[in-house]
């Protein structure tokens, strides 16, 4: 009986490490747990994806940048967009619901434009709540901004 029972106790401990290790690959929609206690972001995103500028450094479509932001124990006070390897940090607003929104300003846009290049930049986003808590995203947003060649050339 006693060996019955172990070896049942086995089975049933070989079935959830197996079912472990084969969920831990897979991604739930957002590919984040979901936080108890504080914010948690969700679906980061740049729409589009590599901001096209013209040759007066002014983008074909207006650039952003959206988060879903969830938080179970607080209000979500700030979101913002940080910048890696760049000084620049871009406050996010809330739109509706858990989704925030930071848009890119033609300033910024030329501050991180380079002529007849195509510059990629990762950024984060920081979510705090009321009590204090904060989080920075675990997968950078990559951001490309491409620039037509500005110069114009002429013979001489």
């Amino acid at each position: 009986m006693k060996l019955r029972r172990l070896s049942y106790m086995i089975s049933v401990l070989a079935l959830v490490s197996i079912a472990g290790c084969s969920s831990m690959g897979s991604k739930t929609d957002s590919g984040k747990e979901l936080s108890a206690s504080g914010p948690t972001i969700m679906n980061a995103r740049s729409v589009p994806s590599t901001i096209e500028l013209n040759k007066s450094l002014q983008p074909a479509q207006s650039p952003e940048i959206l988060a879903d932001v969830k938080d179970f124990s607080s209000t979500v006070s700030d979101v913002r967009v940080r910048f890696i390897h760049v000084p620049l940090e871009i406050p996010m607003t809330n739109i509706g619901g858990t989704t925030w929104r930071a848009t890119l300003t033609p300033q910024q846009l030329r501050q991180l434009a380079v002529s007849g290049q195509t510059m990629q930049y990762d950024v984060t986003v920081i979510a705090r709540n009321q009590k204090g808590q904060s989080i920075t995203s675990q997968e950078p947003i990559t951001l490309a901004v491409k620039t037509p060649e500005l110069a114009t050339s002429s013979a001489g």
